[in-house]
């Protein structure tokens, strides 16, 4: 009797939303030595959208915010750009969550995960991401970088 063959591992796909961006260049941030950890010990792929990275940038001091497109041109960091339909769904995902007061990069990243198939979600916004769903249903998995 031979051994059953193991199953072909799939990279593991993580979401990254701005906070951790932030916390990762900030290094007076309080959580930039748990979220450098993580991301020093993560070997799945990352993936986000251009809003995400406009809004680190905003949050980061200028001579940090060089080091964001340097992530990206690295191939580290999956950027994704929204498409023409992720716009429709980008802006009924708004007037879903308009009670929230969403912020673009937030549904951005709800998009995404639609669209990708990616449920997991590095974050900061605990409260947010819970209360966000994939497809109307599933609720993403967070990975809570504190």
């Amino acid at each position: 009797m031979t051994a059953p063959r193991p199953r072909s591992v799939l990279p593991t796909r993580v979401l990254l939303d701005t906070g951790p961006l932030v916390a990762l260049y900030a290094r007076d941030d309080g959580r930039h030595a748990a979220v450098t950890q993580w991301m020093a010990g993560y070997r799945g792929e990352l993936h986000t959208v251009e809003p995400v990275l406009t809004e680190a940038a905003y949050f980061l001091p200028a001579r940090t915010r060089a080091a964001l497109a340097e992530l990206a041109m690295s191939g580290a960091l999956q950027l994704h750009t929204v498409d023409a339909g992720g716009y429709s769904r980008i802006a009924a995902l708004m007037r879903k969550y308009a009670d929230r007061d969403p912020d673009w990069a937030d549904i951005a990243l709800v998009w995404l995960a639609e669209a990708a198939g990616i449920t997991r979600i590095a974050t900061l916004d605990v409260a947010d991401f819970s209360a966000y769903r994939i497809h109307g249903r599933k609720r993403f998995e967070l990975e809570l970088l504190r």
